[in-house]
């Protein structure tokens, strides 16, 4: 997995729930905060409520509400075990893959540890106790055949050992799983792999 070079921890980077928690409630209390600052400041100036003040105060209100959804969506999420972070590293340290990467669908929502991407194979560990996982598994290979990137092999694995028996027998052979693959990026992800280019749609469908 490349490194992104900035500071804070993007989506599929280890680290990335932790610091999205902190950044969406930051970003819900100063929204908040504005509105409150505003519906008050027009109650003294004016003494009544019924003042242009409120008005801006009220349609405030509405991307509080949307950036509040987001939060207790991510606030849902648990980081990824160090464990899994470091074994994925080693083994499949040269591959492209990601962590902490919620799948979602009108239907639902999966939370992956981790993703590890090698040609028409995909392999994801989820520590998660319920969910539709053989749905989110139907769910990602259309996504990413409909993005023109072919129809993977694709599981999410339930138990860490299997997991990381798939990750070993990847990361041992990764020519085998390209072998006959062609991409060739637009302008837009010139220089991306087509490893990365999947990854990038699973991180397109995740919150």
């Amino acid at each position: 997995m490349k490194k992104s070079g900035k500071k804070h921890p993007q989506k599929g980077d280890y680290g990335y729930y932790s610091y999205e928690k902190k950044r969406r409630v930051a970003i819900v209390a100063f929204l908040l905060g504005v509105c409150l600052l505003v519906f008050f400041t027009g109650l003294i100036m004016t003494g009544t409520r019924k003042n242009l003040f409120t008005l801006v105060a009220i349609l405030g209100v509405l991307p509080t509400a949307k950036w509040a959804t987001s939060m207790i969506m991510i606030l849902l999420q648990k980081p990824v075990d160090r464990k899994v972070y470091d074994v994925t590293e080693q083994i499949a340290g040269d591959l492209t893959h990601g962590f902490e990467l919620c799948v979602t669908a009108y239907e639902g929502r999966l939370s992956l540890d981790a993703v590890v991407v090698c040609g028409n194979s995909i392999a994801a560990y989820s520590s998660a106790e319920k969910g539709r996982f053989e749905f989110m598994e139907t769910h990602m290979r259309k996504i990413i055949h409909g993005n023109g990137l072919g129809n993977p092999a694709l599981k999410i694995f339930r138990r860490f050992d299997q997991y990381q028996e798939r990750i070993t027998q990847l990361a041992s052979d990764p020519e085998r799983y390209r072998e006959g693959l062609r991409y060739v990026p637009d302008e837009q992800h010139e220089g991306e792999t087509r490893d990365e280019a999947v990854l990038r749609i699973i991180k397109s469908i995740s919150i």
